[in-house]
């Protein structure tokens, strides 16, 4: 960041710092360990940068997670620690928002490049309140916060942002925890679904607590599902097996996960799903030892199958073996062995 000759370097004291209705604290989160040790050591040596406001007060535009340790840590009343002073580089008022934000931009950390989508979103509003362009955007602000340039992902991210105001205008509950801490990649297949869906799919996103491929994998098969079904992703998401999925309490993130994805596979995929069935239940007729399974590939593209054998001796390979053989061998397994074949050769 370069300082220009007309900022004045002064102490403050903490009482005229406006950190809380700033709207440049754009990235809320914790202090690193090095930088925490080095302000209870040594205090805040690196000026905080400010912009005064109207009755003596300067709003914070850079130094927002330093000074929010510091109140953390002090051991002072509140009277005398708003009282202490710190050294502040000040920008001097008449500097527009706009030149103001292209500052705070020169001030994120070059290694910052994690950034909560839900955050990126409201800075991107902003920006965009202020005058710049989407082509600024692009070839300006995503370069300082580490993303490819790309007109398209910023007319997508606010595109987002006008379904998130929406959503919090009329919403009954906060954003929940799990879609805060999101990267924008798993919040734009929000996108797909129109406003009156948006809140159910948030609502599964504080349940299935997934981000990642496997967030993103569930929206696009619950989109799938409802415009092969021609209804919406709140009709689908109220189906009594699913929902039966949802409301167990006693279910584990991934096993929830795991239950809802083949719901929704069975959906989107009926024939696929009667196939896995059937193969499921004649596999079973085969009675195969627990440590012995049979494997097909996921959606019966070739007439191969792969038989897995588990053990921990000679001895047991042994007998597995030794079973496999009365298996294939036996007169009355050999009809569920041929149907379990003419599974995987039908068309």
């Amino acid at each position: 960041m370069k300082i220009k000759p007309d900022w004045i370097l002064k102490n403050l004291f903490i009482s005229q710092l406006d950190d809380l209705s700033s709207t440049f604290n754009w990235f809320p989160g914790d202090l690193s360990e090095c930088d925490r040790n080095s302000i209870e050591e040594d205090g805040i040596r690196l000026p905080l940068l400010v912009q005064p406001v109207e009755d003596s007060k300067f709003r914070l535009v850079d130094g927002f997670k330093r000074l929010s340790w510091l109140k953390l840590v002090q051991g002072k009343s509140v009277e005398e620690y708003q009282q202490e002073q710190l050294s502040c580089l000040i920008i001097p008022a008449f500097v527009s928002l706009r030149d103001v934000a292209k500052i705070r931009l020169e001030t994120l950390s070059a290694d910052q490049t994690s950034f909560s989508g839900i955050h990126l979103c409201r800075v991107l509003n902003l920006l965009s309140k202020e005058g710049f362009s989407k082509n600024e955007i692009a070839f300006q602000v995503f370069p300082s916060l580490g993303l490819v340039s790309s007109v398209w992902l910023a007319g997508q991210l606010l595109d987002l942002q006008k379904k998130l105001v929406t959503y919090e205008l009329h919403a009954e509950s906060l954003l929940p925890e799990s879609m805060m801490s999101m990267g924008y990649e798993d919040l734009l297949p929000l996108l797909k679904f129109s406003s009156s869906d948006f809140p159910f799919v948030v609502r599964l996103a504080e349940k299935m607590e997934v981000k990642g491929k496997k967030w993103c994998n569930l929206l696009q098969v619950l989109d799938e599902v409802a415009r092969l079904q021609q209804t919406t992703a709140d009709e689908i998401l109220q189906y009594p097996e699913i929902q039966k999925i949802l409301e167990d309490s006693n279910l584990q993130g991934p096993v929830r996960y795991r239950l809802l994805k083949q719901q929704l596979d069975a959906l989107r995929y009926p024939e696929l799903s009667k196939m896995r069935k059937r193969f499921d239940q004649t596999c079973k007729s085969l009675k195969l030892p627990e440590r012995l399974t049979l494997e097909s590939d996921q959606y019966f593209e070739n007439d191969e199958l792969a038989l897995k054998i588990k053990f921990r001796s000679v001895d047991e390979l042994r007998e597995h073996l030794m079973n496999l053989s009365d298996t294939v061998n036996s007169e009355n397994l050999i009809n569920a062995w041929n149907d379990l074949f003419a599974i995987l050769r039908e068309e």
